[in-house]
């Protein structure tokens, strides 16, 4: 994009936005908070961050028009990093918590996201999947500079399924192993919290934040 660097972050009542804040603060990097989608003409980079279920999350994304408005960014060339729930709403389906249904998300990526099962899990672990674990990315744009392996701070009881291969840059494994970091051209996103992962989240955060 022929733009100067103006970063967004999308406030749909579901992001983790302060921890991203003092994350972008700390780099000294500027940037917008949004709670409704407004010139985004203007901005090169913006984060989607979410914390919560997939069907609450695009409900809100659609009653504030943000589905239509981060399409139409991401298809003009903007950068987008998905966080957590933020990384699930990019791809094209979804599934109902307690009925398993499925539901429409965004649609940017092709994959579905699902609750990890209890019974294909191995020893028995809690869900939702907390704390550090570890991710060995394969090539990416932003991981400059980056530990490979590192270790990323995850919350999640579910993950995505049936992903198009090509943009498939990491897995880690709880139990089973599931994809914890994707890029396709302008689209990153991660399972993990970078904002809440120390040195390597904010290294991370500072390259994508960078990209040109």
């Amino acid at each position: 994009m022929s733009l100067k660097k103006k970063i967004c972050i999308v406030d749909y009542g579901f992001g983790n936005i302060s921890s991203l804040e003092n994350t972008l603060n700390y780099l000294q990097l500027d940037y917008t908070t949004l709670k409704k989608p407004k010139n985004l003409n203007q901005f090169s980079h913006l984060f989607l961050p979410g914390v919560g279920s997939f069907e609450a999350g695009i409900k809100k994304l659609k009653k504030l028009n943000w589905d239509h408005e981060i399409k139409k960014f991401a298809n003009s060339g903007g950068y987008i990093f998905g966080i957590c729930l933020g990384m699930q709403l990019l791809f094209k389906r979804g599934t109902n918590e307690k009925t398993s249904e499925e539901i429409d998300g965004l649609g940017i990526l092709d994959g579905k996201c699902e609750k990890f099962f209890k019974n294909n899990l191995k020893y028995k672990l809690p869900l939702p999947h907390v704390g550090f674990n570890s991710v060995e990315i394969n090539r990416s744009r932003v991981w400059q500079k980056v530990n490979n392996p590192a270790f990323f701070y995850f919350i999640h009881s579910f993950r995505i399924k049936n992903a198009n291969k090509t943009y498939l840059k990491s897995f880690t494994y709880y139990g089973e192993k599931f994809i914890s970091f994707i890029e396709n051209s302008n689209i990153f996103a991660s399972q993990f919290h970078p904002e809440k992962s120390h040195s390597s989240g904010l290294k991370l955060i500072e390259n994508f934040c960078k990209l040109k």
